[in-house]
């Protein structure tokens, strides 16, 4: 272990690793955080979906109700109580 030629070797050998370990951390970051955005844009996208489809069910029973009504009106004509 006296020889320089080790200790270069173990100098490049630690300087690689470390690099490779700064390489890996930077993408691993950058892709947790693109997809942290991606999925925020996604959530308010099916936000904005889910709103419409509350807004559709919204008048689906207004017009449930208002058949309702008709059915129920109609009836009393039919079959008036006695």
């Amino acid at each position: 272990m006296t020889e320089p030629q080790i200790w270069t070797i173990i100098g490049v050998f630690a300087a690689t690793l470390v690099a490779l370990v700064t390489i890996v951390t930077q993408s691993f970051t950058r892709s947790i955080s693109s997809l942290r955005d991606e999925m925020v844009l996604r959530f308010e996208h099916q936000g904005e979906k889910f709103g419409r489809f509350e807004t559709r069910m919204d008048r689906l029973e207004k017009r449930v109700n208002d058949i309702d009504r008709d059915v129920q009106a109609i009836s009393k004509r039919i079959f008036p109580e006695q």
